[in-house]
């Protein structure tokens, strides 16, 4: 990669790089600031696993059910009406006597319907985190249940590692049941091989 191609990079994607930069200086300080050991974990097997994160599948599941409680009143008249219009489009276009203009409104339609989808999938997201921090406000945690409490943990490195948990946990919440099944089936598929 050249000195230009970066120059570009850089004025096309200009909030890309400042978010790599200040994740670059942020760890450079937590790897200056933080002396720690590592923190123990309890024996986690492929029995035990799927126990100590059911509670995170749970309501994850139930956060998705919300959100489409939430959406879906709202979004469904107006998505059905593009989802017509695409169809009728798609159906004009397909005939034998079909103009560019047929293609074009089919192609604008489509267009349209997607970026319909698009903003209520940031409107859906928005919503499941703010279900999550909620979530994970009253308790819910991914790596806490894990921790190895009969070893001594420094304060500081225990409240950090409690507010890395409280992040991951809502991340992984807003992304759905449906993401955390599949490393969990890894986990435990590796076990059991």
């Amino acid at each position: 990669m050249s000195l230009s191609d970066v120059k570009k990079s850089v004025g096309d994607h200009p909030s890309v790089w400042l978010l790599a930069i200040v994740f670059v200086a942020g760890f450079v300080y937590l790897l200056k600031w933080s002396c720690w050991s590592g923190i123990s974990f309890i024996n986690v097997n492929a029995t035990n696993i799927v126990g100590y994160l059911t509670p995170l599948l749970l309501t994850a599941a139930l956060i998705e059910r919300a959100v489409e409680v939430v959406i879906t009143p709202w979004r469904d008249p107006e998505a059905d009406d593009k989802t017509s219009k695409v169809a009728a489009a798609k159906d004009q276009a397909g005939k034998s006597d079909a103009t560019d203009d047929d293609q074009k409104t089919l192609a604008d339609n489509t267009s349209d319907l997607n970026q319909y989808k698009g903003k209520t999938r940031q409107y859906a997201y928005a919503i499941a985190v703010a279900l999550s921090v909620f979530a994970v406000t009253a308790g819910i945690r991914t790596l806490w249940p894990l921790l190895d409490t009969s070893k001594p943990v420094p304060a500081g490195q225990l409240d950090f590692f409690r507010w890395f948990d409280m992040v991951l946990t809502t991340l992984l919440l807003a992304g759905g049941a449906d993401g955390l099944h599949a490393p969990i089936n890894r986990f435990v598929s590796f076990f059991r091989e």
